[in-house]
């Protein structure tokens, strides 16, 4: 039986798959997504888009796509802030300690190695050139597995499990120009089953994101483009849509790892996801069956 810690680095690795080719897709399909579903529901599923600093291009935004609460849109944010506070290592990009009680040793930690590259810039490398996960072949064939992929669509999980997306081009210059989409990245198609937005689906534990935990303590002294405190506060009980491409071998589901079974994630959806969610409690045994067999294949 593997211990809490190896569940949760299971949990996180799988979450990191594939990454690379969602921080390629360009800010603008994320909006365009968010403007879609707003429309097709009249208001009722509405993804919200938030713009959130670039902390190794001081002053640039991105559209976030990382973390429960889309704190990141870097992959290089993103490591460096989860090496601050998941593993209390500072780096260049996170020099300072989240407290300086009994700190004896020099900051910052992590320093570049003879190829001026520090364990952050590696690990964002390793992230980007992951491989998404891919389907179980053989069961996304059967008739029970296709027939819940169209049940999925009908009664609209797919609003926001959004099947497909696609990168921007190769040699297109991204997160403030500090990194340039490279040719294995670039003009992929790729099926996560997520739109990588913030939605209240009645599970978020609102928690609003505080600016120097995830952006460093001189967050506030930088002046960042296009970045609206308001839409941080408002983001309080929103969680970020969690892809479902590799969900049938998550032993927890859900942002909180509360959710132990596909059907029991599935009928705790409320708040936006309300209605969809009616639907499929309103389907029959075998329909209900058909689509749980589907995501038991991605």
């Amino acid at each position: 039986m593997p211990d809490t810690e190896t569940i949760r680095a299971r949990r996180l690795s799988l979450n990191l798959l594939g990454d690379g080719f969602v921080e390629a897709v360009a800010d603008q399909t994320f909006m365009d997504i968010a403007r879609r579903q707003c429309n097709s529901t009249h208001g009722e599923i509405c993804g919200q888009v938030l713009r959130v600093p670039i902390v190794e291009a001081a002053g640039h935004t991105g559209v976030g796509r990382f973390g429960w609460k889309d704190q990141h849109a870097s992959l290089l944010s993103f490591s460096g802030d989860a090496y601050l506070n998941e593993m209390g290592i500072t780096s260049r990009l996170f020099p300072d300690e989240v407290t300086k009680l009994c700190n004896t040793a020099s900051e910052p930690n992590n320093q570049p190695g003879p190829d001026g590259l520090d364990d952050v810039d590696h690990f964002a490398r390793f992230l980007r050139a992951s491989k998404a996960p891919s389907r179980d072949a053989q069961l996304s064939e059967t008739p029970t597995v296709k027939r819940g992929s169209a049940l999925f669509d009908k009664i609209g999980c797919v609003t926001c499990h959004v099947r497909t997306l696609r990168t921007a081009p190769a040699g297109t210059k991204i997160n403030g120009d500090t990194f340039t989409i490279p040719a294995a990245l670039g003009e992929k198609t790729f099926h996560p089953f997520g739109d990588f937005l913030l939605h209240n689906v009645g599970t978020g534990d609102g928690i609003v994101m505080v600016m120097q935990e995830h952006y460093g303590r001189n967050a506030y002294q930088i002046t960042w483009e296009e970045l609206r405190l308001d839409k941080f506060r408002s983001s309080e009980n929103k969680i970020r849509t969690a892809p479902l491409w590799g969900v049938r071998v998550r032993p927890r589901l859900m942002h909180d790892g509360a959710s132990l079974t596909l059907r029991g994630a599935t009928v705790r959806h409320r708040g936006e996801a309300s209605r969809v969610t009616r639907r499929f409690e309103g389907l029959g045994p075998a329909d209900q069956k058909a689509i749980i067999e589907f995501l038991k294949s991605l």
